[in-house]
């Protein structure tokens, strides 16, 4: 559908020009371009305008310029940006996108998380080399992630890693051969690690790792464990082992009901020529 069309019969192409709409019933793709051209004879379609594409998938793709060859199934854009189904906003500056398979290829990659578990001062991103996606895995190669503000200085803290891999259907980012720099100075190395994508509320999994000391107890290293229960019901185990072989089992848990709320707190210390020694806290609040 258009405003305008052009044919030329003795070059095969027709112009169509003013509110352009293109439907691919085939690929279930659909187009809205202010100016297309399509050559009949090697059955490709190119704009040169400002033009928005919708798949089935639910992916917004935005570009200026594209060509797209319905034989091979592929469009070429160029300064491609494109939104997913969960918001998130992906710039590539060349992509090649498969309307059967579903598969995006691009170089120069700036992935913007949909925001809506972070507070306000915080931007996550990824950034990469390349990306290759198939709708429901993406995978970037030197790709760093942070979830800093952008401002003119480096981000406080990033993850670069070798690979960098988003299964959208786990909600969670897997690093191979990983980095944690701080101020742009490398920390950590992980040779591989993962965690929830930012449009995961809350997940089940370990929590950072710390070092702790104590005058009494000594040095400590404790990996706390976060288990969702429900929706309104969650609790953390945080285990911290001792340098001189105390044990220190400390828990939480966790609920919030629609007019009261309420938190356990125990923890048992144990050892070898040591008392052993707990603790037991409630605190419940209720609307009346």
């Amino acid at each position: 559908n258009a405003d305008k069309f052009i044919y030329n019969k003795k070059e095969s192409k027709l112009s169509a020009i003013g509110n352009v709409k293109v439907y691919d019933s085939a690929n279930n793709v659909s187009f809205i371009s202010d100016k297309v051209l399509y050559h009949i004879d090697i059955n490709k379609i190119i704009s040169e305008s400002p033009s928005r594409i919708k798949d089935e998938l639910g992916n917004l793709f935005i570009s200026q310029k594209f060509i797209y060859t319905l034989n091979d199934y592929l469009i070429k854009f160029d300064d491609l940006k494109f939104r997913d189904a969960e918001q998130n906003v992906t710039e590539i500056n060349k992509a090649y996108v498969n309307t059967k398979s579903k598969k995006i290829i691009g170089k120069d990659i700036l992935v913007n998380f949909n925001n809506k578990t972070f507070n306000e001062d915080n931007e996550p991103r990824l950034k990469g080399n390349s990306i290759t996606s198939n709708g429901n895995e993406s995978f970037v190669t030197k790709g760093v992630f942070t979830t800093c503000k952008k401002n003119d200085d480096c981000p406080p803290w990033q993850l670069s890693a070798k690979q960098i891999k988003h299964d959208k259907n786990k909600k969670t980012i897997f690093y191979k051969d990983a980095w944690l720099k701080i101020y742009d100075k490398p920390v950590f190395y992980f040779p591989k690690f993962f965690h929830p994508d930012p449009t995961v509320k809350r997940q089940s999994g370990f929590l950072m790792p710390a070092f702790k000391g104590s005058g009494n107890l000594g040095g400590s290293f404790h990996i706390p464990y976060y288990h969702v229960i429900s929706d309104n019901k969650d609790f953390t185990l945080r285990p911290r082992f001792y340098s001189n072989s105390k044990i220190l089992t400390q828990s939480e848990y966790r609920q919030v009901n629609s007019n009261s709320n309420h938190i356990i707190d125990f923890s048992l210390l144990n050892g070898s020529n040591i008392e052993s020694k707990s603790h037991f806290f409630l605190n419940t609040k209720k609307q009346l």
